[in-house]
């Protein structure tokens, strides 16, 4: 017999008992429907009556470059992974050269995209190079490059907007820290219908996609904060 499907009535008391609270720093939200295309055309004109502050204007618009341009310039990799892991994989696992440049690039445009037009990449802007080779040395020592791009295919052969977690909300106390160069500006009213109950949201100062390597003391901070507003509801 078939095993029922996890209902929101049933995935929401389980994980409030088992989650004291949720902390993010990444969190994307696309399935916004009208309210979405609302905030897009008003948000940019009049931002407080979708709920946007002038930062959300700041890093959002203008939306096309950089959510939708930047992204497909960001993103072939995911489509790579995403399609043929083992093909890309098993060169990388056969070069030294090839895993590094492959890995390390990331580092340059995910820290903040103007590193693109550095000779450079801005790489020890926020780097050292050693701690930049001991990323790479975990795939290469361990030769795990090719399962680390299969997690793409497994989890999008399939519409990951009908997976159960697109279509269930958070209801564990959540917070978001939004740091500026992130590659997805995600406003707190976006957040909102995916995280029903944000309890601290921030915009952060610095640091891009690597929030916890690039800027470790400014998430610290964040999440501490965040432990003792969690704590107070427990």
């Amino acid at each position: 017999m078939p095993r029922p499907r996890p209902t929101q009535s049933f995935v929401r008391p389980r994980s409030q008992r088992l989650v004291k609270g949720l902390h993010l720093n990444m969190f994307p939200v696309t399935k916004g429907g009208m309210g979405m295309l609302v905030s897009l055309l008003v948000g940019p004109y009049l931002p407080f009556l979708v709920g946007f502050t002038r930062e959300d204007v700041r890093r959002l618009f203008p939306y096309f470059e950089k959510n939708v341009y930047e992204m497909l310039r960001e993103s072939g990799y995911l489509h790579i992974q995403a399609t043929k892991p083992d093909t890309a994989g098993c060169g990388l696992n056969d070069s030294p050269v090839g895993l590094a440049a492959y890995l390390v690039e990331k580092f340059s445009t995910w820290t903040d995209f103007e590193n693109r037009d550095l000779a450079d990449g801005g790489l020890e802007r926020k780097f050292s190079l050693d701690d930049l080779l001991t990323n790479v040395m975990i795939y290469w020592t361990t030769a795990s490059i090719v399962s680390s791009m299969r997690f793409y295919k497994e989890n999008m052969k399939e519409n990951i907007q009908k997976r159960i977690d697109a279509r269930v909300g958070v209801y564990v106390p959540t917070g978001l820290a939004a740091f500026p160069h992130e590659m997805l500006h995600c406003p707190l009213p976006w957040a909102r219908w995916k995280y029903k109950n944000i309890v601290s949201y921030n915009y952060m100062a610095r640091g891009g996609h690597f929030a916890a390597f690039e800027e470790p003391q400014l998430l610290a901070d964040d999440i501490r904060q965040f432990t003792k507003k969690v704590e107070k509801l427990q």
